[in-house]
């Protein structure tokens, strides 16, 4: 077997291409709209800081255009200094997302979580309308399914601004 990722002498490390868990998309409804949740062993997503990992048709096309930054993420061997400073991209003339990486985050009730993880900010009109962020192994399940939410993206119409 190879890995794109690792040099030989890490191969067996590679969270996307050798992952620990198995990940699985499924498509839900919330109040009217589509919406995706990735399932971690047949389970929805738990961990000490979140209950499930689901998410609609925009953040889904914030995954998708950032891809390649977040395989990156997801592969680096410190992924808190990942990035030195924030950056902006443009992949579509309607779509401007704004990436950054943080050592740590802070969860909903206000206690810090010393984990990677990385955000993206969709931009319209100069201001900062959507976000979504991860940690290391959310964005390996993320590049480990992302042909499957791509498929699920346009069966729903595609992403909407």
């Amino acid at each position: 077997m190879s890995c794109k990722h690792f040099p030989q002498n890490r191969i067996n490390d590679c969270p996307i291409c050798f992952p620990v868990d198995r990940f699985e998309i499924l498509p839900k409804i919330w109040i009217s709209d589509p919406i995706v949740e990735i399932l971690r062993n047949g389970k929805s997503w738990e961990s000490p800081w979140d209950k499930e990992f689901q998410f609609g048709r925009l953040k889904t096309a914030l995954i998708y255009y950032s891809l390649e930054i977040i395989e990156d993420f997801a592969i680096h061997p410190n992924p808190g200094k990942m990035l030195v400073s924030p950056f902006i991209f443009q992949p579509d003339p309607d779509l401007s997302i704004h990436v950054q990486t943080f050592s740590a985050f802070t969860k909903y009730d206000g206690h810090i979580v010393d984990e990677p993880f990385i955000r993206l900010d969709r931009i319209f009109n100069g201001k900062k309308t959507s976000h979504i962020g991860f940690g290391q192994f959310k964005a390996s399940a993320l590049v480990i399914l992302i042909d499957g939410l791509q498929q699920w993206l346009w069966s729903v119409g595609g992403w909407y601004r």
